[in-house]
């Protein structure tokens, strides 16, 4: 199929377009992943098979793209094959991953706004919507922490809580556990758990490594807003400094993603990581950062 509108658009639209027909011809559907403020995964073409599509906010460094683009495929293969029903439910079933994954269907509004906001070419009006179907369900997957506790429990620790966003955390928490207390219990948490740092609000996940920001940081802020044009040049000079300064420490979490946190403000969790030596700099850098940063 070619949507009619194909030969007016830019090449890079085009491209886009012929790379998520041939996997869809080939495997059946397709998962996009988006390295945004959030990081976020989602599929189109598995309601051509099970009625639903599916998206998940998950850290996308080093394997997270194949981990979560693996349990949506075992979902998927599972529906098709009559063994498993799509419900709202947490799914403990190593068959599709070895830890609780949270799976929620979204009402139409709660939907409406999801593929708004991050699932853009699941809406009826994305160049990619044909994809899809019309009528398609939207089910959000939420992973749990290493010891399997999903988003809006208590106990779920380090980086989980804060990787999808909280209304559809707190959506998810009432829809499977009839509770409703996330959102009150995370703002009163935030005040405590988190700091600020030169204007950053720590801990703070990220992708990009103390070197990777050395390197930006060395291209100067043109070259590397024009390379990387959604990215946020102040913000990771501001984290620079703090690190160069002996304010902020980081530490590599899963899927080669780090965690950057105020010194003085270390989560418990986290602890035992330091001292570490991700970011040790040579006495050259060091003199050269110190000299001046770059414009």
């Amino acid at each position: 199929m070619t949507n009619p509108n194909y030969h007016q658009w830019p090449a890079k639209m085009q491209n886009e377009y012929d790379k998520t027909a041939k996997k869809i011809q080939k495997y059946g559907h397709t998962i996009k992943g988006i390295k945004d403020v959030r990081h976020f995964a989602y599929t189109l073409g598995a309601s051509f098979s099970t009625g639903a599509e599916f998206l998940s906010f998950f850290p996308l460094g080093g394997e997270g793209l194949s981990t979560i683009g693996g349990v949506m495929n075992r979902i998927i293969r599972l529906v098709k094959d009559g063994g498993l029903t799509l419900n709202s439910q947490i799914l403990n079933n190593e068959s599709v991953y070895y830890l609780p994954i949270g799976m929620v269907v979204l009402t139409d509004d709660i939907k409406d706004m999801a593929e708004s906001e991050w699932a853009g070419q699941l809406q009826r009006d994305a160049f990619l919507a044909e994809f899809s179907t019309d009528d398609h369900q939207l089910f959000l997957l939420l992973a749990s922490d290493k010891d399997g506790n999903l988003p809006w429990e208590p106990e779920c620790g380090n980086y989980w809580p804060d990787i999808c966003p909280p209304r559809l955390v707190a959506i998810a928490q009432e829809i499977l556990t009839d509770d409703d207390d996330f959102l009150m219990r995370k703002s009163k948490d935030d005040d405590d758990y988190y700091t600020t740092v030169r204007g950053v609000r720590y801990p703070m996940l990220a992708e990009l490594s103390p070197q990777d920001m050395i390197k930006a940081y060395e291209m100067g802020v043109k070259e590397w807003s024009a390379r990387f044009p959604k990215g946020n040049y102040e913000l990771l000079l501001a984290t620079l400094t703090s690190l160069f300064k002996n304010e902020v420490v980081v530490t590599r979490v899963m899927n080669n993603n780090f965690m950057y946190f105020d010194i003085n403000n270390i989560s418990e969790s986290f602890k035992d990581d330091f001292p570490n030596d991700l970011f040790d700099p040579d006495d050259k850098t060091r003199s050269s950062f110190f000299d001046g940063k770059k414009e």
